[in-house]
């Protein structure tokens, strides 16, 4: 085990049980986990994740101002859900993004598992994209991210890592569920009669 490690995944779970109740204090936390980890994947040589922390920490700060001024008229954001057209635009996105990045690491770099390092950083971006704009979507995504991110650090034999992310598929489910419900209240709350 690595400080690293630790401090990553120690601040990492504190953040995600931040997220789900809609914390704002989630954002700050969450920057110390991504620098903390940033440090680690260049250590265990993957480059796909350690750029993905940097992503983080630009959009950690990002995020942090959206979810404070991003609603109405520089108001708190609320949670909401996309359109259809949305998540097609979404995912026609996605899949150049994957392909460009696993090549870039199959023939530039010596990562040691370039398509699942980088279709599970592709999601992983997607999901940070959708969670600063405090979307119900994201949860989808983490979800994915921690199934295909407990095989990849099995493999890399880094099992805090493969601990914390099972516990961060466990809080990604809660924060599906915790959403979701809160859409439909906010949904009943709009078209129950005055």
């Amino acid at each position: 085990m690595n400080i690293y490690e630790i401090v990553g995944a120690v601040t990492g779970l504190i953040c995600v049980l931040l997220i789900i109740y809609r914390n704002i204090w989630n954002w700050p936390i969450g920057i110390i986990s991504v620098i903390a980890y940033a440090v680690l994947f260049f250590q265990i040589k993957l480059y796909a994740d350690m750029s993905l922390q940097i992503f983080y920490v630009v959009t950690g700060f990002i995020g942090w101002w959206m979810w404070a001024y991003g609603g109405e008229k520089g108001t708190e954001l609320k949670v909401k859900a996309m359109s259809w057209k949305a998540r097609t635009c979404t995912i026609a996105a996605f899949i150049p993004c994957y392909w460009g990045i696993a090549w870039f690491l199959q023939h530039y770099t010596n990562a040691s598992i370039p398509f699942w390092d980088s279709f599970a950083s592709t999601l992983s971006v997607f999901a940070q994209i959708l969670l600063m704009r405090k979307l119900f979507e994201s949860w989808i995504l983490w979800i994915a991210v921690d199934v295909l991110s407990i095989g990849i650090y099995i493999y890399k034999g880094v099992y805090l890592t493969v601990g914390l992310y099972s516990v961060f598929l466990v809080l990604a489910i809660m924060g599906y569920v915790a959403w979701k419900k809160l859409l439909k209240k906010n949904f009943e709350r709009a078209v129950k009669p005055a």
